[in-house]
């Protein structure tokens, strides 16, 4: 309880935050992209940075506090400073055609998701090392490669 009164929940990791912005994470089945639109009221756009790396999107910025010093709270709940959010991507996206938009204080952040790699057969080449005979120095020879057997499920 004395952690999470002194906000140390918020802290985790080795990154040094003021605040956690709540976001939500889905699949948008129309425009074939993981969403992620995190409540960033209050920031300026400019001071927002996104990057991907591998799938990890990660969102850092700064809310800056430009009241008045001289004033007196009775209640200050919103949360000033610098923050961080990482989001483990559940599949690999298309981070050339990301694009981000801040609208009424929500940024929306469009991943389009990366075309799936289309897996083909290696063709394996064959050593035919018992031609040269034991201890010889001669090359081995190779027999042609020889073709997979088709799998209907593989594409080349």
């Amino acid at each position: 309880m004395v952690l999470e009164l002194l906000g140390a929940d918020r802290m985790l990791g080795h990154v040094q935050t003021a605040f956690r912005p709540n976001a939500d994470v889905y699949f948008d089945k129309v425009e074939g992209a993981i969403i992620v639109k995190v409540d960033l009221a209050g920031i300026d756009p400019d001071t927002i940075n996104l990057q991907i790396d591998e799938r990890v999107l990660r969102v850092s910025g700064h809310r800056i506090d430009r009241g008045q010093r001289d004033k007196v709270y009775q209640q200050m709940e919103i949360a000033y400073g610098p923050f961080e959010r990482r989001f483990q991507l559940p599949v690999e996206v298309d981070a050339d055609s990301a694009e981000a938009r801040y609208v009424r204080g929500f940024l929306e952040i469009v991943l389009p998701v990366a075309d799936r790699k289309v897996s083909r057969r290696i063709p394996i080449s064959i050593r035919d090392d018992e031609a040269a005979g034991p201890g010889s120095e001669a090359e081995p020879a190779l027999r042609p490669e020889r073709e997979p057997d088709r799998d209907p499920h593989v594409t080349d």
